[in-house]
């Protein structure tokens, strides 16, 4: 099978997605990147991080524009639109990938103190299908389309469990 071989197939599992560790900050809309096809010592940094790291960056925000620039310029450079309309330029000229990886982390990412905090929330949230005096529904007979509170409405007799267990006879 041709496509499996070399380091693609590596690259499009989900579980290798799920790995990246760039969570952008909710202000950065549009991440662009500047890497030279055929870089010279110096700017192979940029290329091998958008090889091996661009699609984490797409998996892990789904919100952010990213962008790609091949050959376009000499020097290999990201740029960040925030959405105040302000610029930040980050220089990888002469940065391995992993350096790469932590400049963007650093700069643009979310720290652990807010990672920490979302996934709180996260988990404190509460689901809008449970019901019960600690929830937004006291009773199940709130939702629209429910059969109502048998407090409000007598319950008819043929869906009372004396009536079926007796099928009717008294």
């Amino acid at each position: 099978m041709p496509f499996m071989r070399g380091p693609m197939p590596l690259r499009r599992t989900t579980y290798y997605l799920e790995q990246g560790h760039i969570l952008l900050r909710d202000s950065v809309r549009i991440f662009s990147i500047n890497f030279h096809g055929k870089p010279n010592p110096l700017q192979k940094g940029a290329r091998e991080f958008v090889f091996w790291h661009w699609a984490q960056l797409q998996y892990k925000n789904p919100s952010v524009q990213l962008v790609k620039h091949n050959n376009i310029s000499v020097t290999p450079f990201g740029q960040a639109f925030l959405v105040n309309g302000d610029e930040v330029l980050l220089d990888f000229e002469g940065k391995t990938r992993q350096e790469i990886h932590d400049v963007i982390k650093n700069v643009l990412g979310k720290t652990e103190l807010v990672l920490r905090r979302e996934q709180l929330e996260q988990t404190l949230q509460k689901n809008p299908a449970n019901f019960g005096s600690e929830f937004n529904r006291h009773c199940l007979c709130e939702v629209q389309g429910q059969q109502p509170c048998s407090s409000v409405l007598p319950v008819p007799s043929y869906l009372k469990g004396g009536f079926r267990w007796t099928k009717g006879r008294p």
